[in-house]
């Protein structure tokens, strides 16, 4: 695949979602990828390659968005795959590339990585929940809990974890329950999370997915005695919650706009130079994406070489700055700091940080 070394340009597919429920953070992760593909070109690109994106859309069915990265591979030349969409996706991706082209899969995921050609560079349930659910047990008395998610691998892998956790740690799961993604009535599961009356809801709830539930919750009255604990909203989906909606809302995430850091502060004024204060507001999902080019120029310089298996023979080990931080790659996970925030009416208050 990349044997032609004298190319001019180095092409990478970008893959994010405009359509489903999580097309709510496309926007974002499009402009945070335009700028961290400006800044490695400004640097002289990726092993003096000038990165050129090339986007298909990844929602919806993962068949789908299959066939749009092969038309981005095959017809267009893409030389590299960057995702940033959902986990049933990424299973697809994996087997239709396998060992064709790398591809880095950029957000928070469950864990596990189906070959050494994808790189997963985002938090998987230990390093993002174990900080802020003990934080949460001990510090709100945050006892019983009850789960809700989408139907598919990554809310129910999260759910296996934090069950184990929760029960490990003295406390009591008091109900479960999954939704089909595109199923908006979610009246059912107030009911049910009203008849149980836990200390917190556990959401696994993704994009927009998040928004008619946790509506609702509000609207019955439940915000102000019942805590909410969720690790996929991020600052679109909480503005489109309504601010009125999130009492007691409180998110575990890789990143948050507010973090007030010398690394996020540099991003978010870079960001704003660039695209104006109106562009689409930065999140823990859009934000991979910035992490996910970044991460693959500091790969590539390592490996000296796009081959697969040089790739993954240089994961280990690397570590590479992005907004949040640096995150170093331990045992095959990417470990960078984790921090617990609290909505403050349509914006994130960021309460503690982890790792």
């Amino acid at each position: 695949m990349f044997r032609r070394r004298s190319e001019k340009t180095l092409r990478i597919g970008l893959l994010v979602p405009f359509q489903g429920a999580d097309a709510i953070w496309g926007p974002s992760c499009q402009y945070s990828a335009v700028l961290a593909a400006a800044e490695l070109n400004e640097r002289g690109g990726i092993l003096g390659r000038q990165i050129e994106l090339l986007a298909a859309d990844a929602g919806g069915s993962p068949e789908a968005v299959v066939e749009r990265a092969r038309q981005l591979v095959e017809k267009d030349g893409a030389n590299v795959l960057v995702g940033v969409h959902l986990s049933s996706v990424r299973l697809a991706l994996s087997r239709e590339f396998s060992g064709r082209i790398p591809y880095v899969f950029a957000p928070l995921y469950e864990g596990g990585i189906e070959g050494s050609d994808v790189f997963a560079i985002g938090e998987v349930p230990e390093r993002q929940f174990s900080g802020p659910a003990r934080w949460m047990m001990e510090t709100l008395k945050a006892k019983r809990w009850f789960l809700i998610g989408n139907d598919y691998v990554w809310p129910r892998a999260s759910h296996r974890w934090m069950k184990r956790f929760v029960e490990e740690n003295g406390g009591e799961i008091v109900g479960e329950e999954y939704v089909g993604i595109g199923q908006e009535e979610t009246g059912h599961l107030v009911d049910m999370i009203e008849q149980a009356n836990p200390d917190v809801v556990f959401q696994s709830l993704v994009g927009s997915e998040c928004i008619p539930f946790n509506r609702t919750f509000a609207e019955r009255g439940l915000a102000g005695r019942i805590l909410r604990f969720s690790g996929a909203i991020e600052e679109n989906t909480l503005l489109a919650i309504g601010e009125e909606n999130t009492e007691n809302l409180y998110c575990a995430a890789g990143y948050f706009s507010a973090l007030q850091t010398p690394e996020n502060l540099r991003f978010l004024k870079r960001y704003r130079d660039a695209f104006g204060i109106t562009a689409p507001v930065q999140g823990v999902l859009s934000e991979a994406c910035y992490e996910a080019l970044q991460f693959l120029g500091a790969l590539a310089a390592r490996a000296g070489t796009f081959w697969l298996a040089d790739l993954a023979g240089a994961m280990e080990g690397l570590s590479f700055s992005s907004a949040r931080g640096v995150t170093t790659v331990r045992n095959g996970v990417a470990c960078g700091p984790t921090f617990l925030a609290r909505a403050d009416g349509a914006q994130f208050e960021v309460l503690q940080r982890f790792g």
